[in-house]
């Protein structure tokens, strides 16, 4: 896959993608996020990859942003153009059917910290930064990250974040539950790997369907969302992976899931 902006590697079912600007500290730009969106089109079709990795290059920066130098000289409607192609590659990335691990290292402010957001697992090391600083431009977070940081945060956190614009460390970050995992810098590959590993290893069934249930309960209201959670359950349950999962249990023998 020849790309400007990513990278991406494969390692039996984890797939890894790297976003590669480490001059702009990985700022988001417009390429970046058509390449990110044509490649989890890509990998969404791709049934041995179960779960995939998303960093950035380099030791300084997860992502630190949205592309200052790309958005100065933009029109309200190329800037409202700009959102909505942001708010698509978030979505598509939670909807992609494999779990989304974020490997976060350094910065994640702005957009940095929405993209990390929209995986589903974020690992942080203890080095990392967080937050939504756009306030401090006379802007705010306009690709959806203050309805997504609400929807998953909560409204009190939501609002502090974003009207104070503070840089959030990483301990506070886990503390609000917007990192899954806090770790040393030398340990994060490791725990990344790790956590790739154990979920490479369940129900690619399941996990589908499970994040169905989930993104139904983000987006829906409540009679609506345990409606998808309903048919999301019969469909796992339908699974041979099911049967091959309760089968292992009584067995008392490693489950072989293969994704049917």
């Amino acid at each position: 896959m020849g790309f400007e902006t990513i990278l991406f590697k494969s390692d039996g079912p984890v797939g890894t993608i790297t976003i590669n600007r480490p001059d702009a500290l990985n700022a988001l730009n417009s390429t970046v996020f058509a390449e990110l969106y044509e490649l989890f089109d890509r990998i969404a079709q791709d049934q041995a990859l179960r779960v995939v990795v998303l960093k950035g290059a380099g030791e300084k920066s997860f992502v630190a942003g949205a592309d200052i130098r790309e958005m100065a000289d933009m029109s309200r409607t190329q800037a409202e153009a700009r959102s909505w192609n942001g708010m698509r590659l978030y979505d598509r990335m939670r909807r992609l059917p494999q779990p989304l691990i974020a490997s976060i290292q350094g910065y994640a402010l702005g957009g940095g910290m929405l993209i990390a957001l929209a995986c589903d697992i974020r690992i942080a090391s203890t080095a990392a930064s967080f937050g939504y600083p756009e306030i401090k431009l006379g802007i705010f977070p306009g690709t959806g990250g203050t309805v997504l940081l609400d929807r998953l945060l909560g409204a009190a956190a939501a609002r502090a974040i974003c009207i104070l614009g503070e840089r959030l460390s990483a301990e506070r970050a886990w503390q609000l539950g917007i990192v899954s995992k806090l770790v040393s810098p030398g340990e994060l590959a490791a725990a990344t790997q790790e956590a790739a590993a154990t979920i490479a290893g369940y129900s690619p069934v399941a996990l589908r369907e499970l994040k169905r249930a989930l993104n139904a309960s983000l987006e829906l209201d409540f009679a609506a969302a345990r409606e998808i959670e309903i048919e999301a359950y019969g469909a796992a349950f339908d699974s041979q992976d099911r049967q091959e999962g309760m089968n292992a249990f009584l067995e008392k023998r490693p489950p072989r899931f293969i994704g049917k």
